[in-house]
């Protein structure tokens, strides 16, 4: 017997089926930190769908699509296509989604590090300015070195005459 969760009529976060998914989820290794049931029935390639979004602790997102019988139409995990062999039996799925996660883990959280994130357009850095104060610094402290050398050698030419 297939064990399917979710049911496409009564579809949320508070959902008896979305609970039972993270829970999977959990057991499996993969601890959920956010969850979304998206209300709103989308439609692509001929089948109508509702997406069930899971933020993991690690930072992954796994976006899941149920068909209105009841069993995944897609899974989506970091915004890349993920096939699935058991989309009509859930509990073997999450396990199939979790295994994928664990294995481009890695990958991802390369990916994660060298991205390159501005900050926003009304935070202001100080580097501009701290740079031309550092340079400052730097101006004073060869015109003091000048000084010194031109004094050493003062020094050094009164005791050689």
């Amino acid at each position: 017997m297939k064990s399917l969760l979710f049911n496409f009529d009564d579809f949320s976060t508070k959902d008896k089926a979305a609970k039972e998914a993270v829970k999977y989820f959990s057991r499996a290794g993969a601890n959920v930190v956010q969850q979304d049931a998206s209300s709103a029935v989308k439609r692509n390639s001929g089948v109508s769908y509702r997406e069930l979004t899971l933020t993991f602790a690690d930072s992954q997102r796994v976006l899941i699509r149920i068909k209105a019988t009841g069993d995944i139409f897609q899974v989506l995990l970091n915004n890349k296509l993920l096939p699935i062999k058991n989309q009509d039996d859930h509990v073997a799925a999450i396990a199939e989604i979790v295994k994928a996660m664990d294995s481009g883990r890695s990958k991802f959280q390369k990916l994660l590090a060298a991205a390159k994130v501005r900050p926003p357009a009304g935070i202001r850095t100080a580097a501009p300015k701290m740079e031309q104060v550092l340079i400052g610094k730097r101006d004073a402290l060869k015109a003091a070195i000048a000084e010194v050398r031109a004094e050493i050698a003062i020094y050094t030419g009164v005791l050689t005459t």
